[in-house]
């Protein structure tokens, strides 16, 4: 049996029309996400932000590094020590036993602690490799293939879902845990728009869409919502929403609130 679409049927219009109005309103402002060039750092930096907010685990980040110069060091470092260190960003201990198990399984694929044999490969194989990954689903390896190996894909992070909910482009019995609304969603955004469209929908997700008291007020894609699932009293004044179906807070990724995986 043939799954139906988690898109709208004019979900493509809509999401061009979204793009024009972020793009007008934020301008793509890449350096605040503050994402690695290098594919390994991007990987890290990825586990650290999930289920925390970008100042949150940019500050973890800065912590590690200071810590650990070297991946080399990291991997030669007590868990608990770890532990110790992303203390303050949350899910420490969690956190702490992927980034282990991460770099073993890294070095087991690549025979070093590096990931710059993805550069060799086309988008799917680097996927693949990636999500094979300890602590990497869907998300996390476009954020790699986007960042750090300039690749045209579209990373769906928490913000992503949860304005494409409320804004009607997603139907309400879409699912995030799916690959099939990833790669829906990817195949909906132009090649050339969807790096642009990713960073608008995280800084969007962190300014004014949020999690809980979305600021419709003041929205600049206010005119192309639907507003699923937003209490009237938020969309008059930004007060407290009930969060629909599916987006409950959590903490986006590549620099995004509610980053989900």
């Amino acid at each position: 049996m043939q799954m139906s679409s988690p898109l709208q049927p004019n979900a493509r219009k809509q999401l061009a029309r979204l793009d024009r109005l972020l793009q007008r309103a934020y301008g793509t402002p890449e350096a605040l996400l503050g994402n690695k060039a290098d594919p390994l750092d991007e990987a890290v930096y990825i586990i650290l932000s999930y289920q925390t907010d970008l100042a949150r685990f940019g500050e973890t980040w800065s912590r590690l590094r200071a810590a650990y110069p070297s991946w080399e060091a990291l991997e030669r470092a007590p868990q608990r020590q770890i532990e110790r260190v992303l203390r303050e960003g949350g899910l420490h201990r969690q956190k702490a036993r992927t980034l282990k198990r991460f770099l073993a399984s890294v070095r087991r694929a690549a025979g070093s602690l590096s990931l710059d044999m993805l550069h060799g490969l086309s988008d799917a194989p680097a996927e693949r490799v990636l999500t094979r990954l300890p602590g990497l689903s869907w998300k996390g390896a476009r954020c790699v293939l986007l960042y750090s190996l300039g690749r045209a894909v579209f990373p769906v992070d928490g913000n992503t879902f949860r304005i494409l909910r409320r804004l009607g482009v997603l139907r309400r019995s879409a699912i995030y845990r799916r690959r099939s609304l990833h790669d829906a969603l990817q195949d909906a955004v132009q090649p050339a728009r969807r790096k642009a469209l990713h960073i608008n929908l995280v800084v969007h997700g962190q300014r004014t869409c949020l999690p809980v008291t979305p600021a419709c007020f003041r929205c600049p894609a206010r005119s192309a919502c639907a507003m699923v699932g937003v209490s009237l009293e938020a969309r008059k004044t930004g007060v407290a929403t009930t969060t629909p179906p599916g987006t409950r807070s959590r903490g986006t990724g590549s620099g995004a609130t509610n980053p989900r995986e």
